[in-house]
C-alpha cells in the first residue's frame, strides 16, 4: 500500500521551531520535492535546482515559505543565487546565525 504525498499547503501550518542546518536541509528538500511533484528521496541536495527544471513560480514560492517558516527575509532570487538545496540551507543557516548574533534585530 502506498501513501499519497502530502498535499496540504505548508504555508498554513504552524511554524516549526528553528532548525539547525540538517533539519533545514530536509525541510527544504521536502518543499522542493513538493513543488516539483517528486518524492523527496529523488532530490539530491547537491544537484542544481535548474537540473530538476524548477520554474520561477516554484522558486518564488519556496522563497516565501522560507520567510514564513523561519521569519527571515530572503531574496526572491535565492534559488538562482544559491542553486542547490544544500547551498540554500547553508545561506539560510547563516542568516539565522546573523539574526541571533544581532539579537533579533533583523526580521
Amino acid at each position: 500500500m502506498s501513501i499519497a504525498p502530502e498535499t496540504r499547503d505548508a504555508r498554513h501550518a504552524e511554524p516549526s521551531p528553528r532548525r539547525k542546518a540538517p533539519g533545514l536541509e530536509l525541510w527544504l528538500t521536502e518543499r522542493v520535492a513538493f513543488h516539483l511533484r517528486k518524492p523527496a528521496e529523488d532530490i539530491d541536495p547537491d544537484t542544481p535546482l535548474a537540473d530538476y527544471g524548477i520554474d520561477s513560480v516554484a522558486a518564488i514560492s519556496i522563497c516565501g515559505e522560507i520567510e514564513e517558516e523561519y521569519r527571515i527575509a530572503v531574496s526572491p532570487t535565492i534559488a538562482y543565487d544559491f542553486p542547490t538545496v544544500h547551498a540554500i540551507a547553508t545561506h539560510v543557516t547563516e542568516l539565522l546565525a546573523d539574526r541571533a548574533t544581532d539579537g533579533g534585530a533583523r526580521s
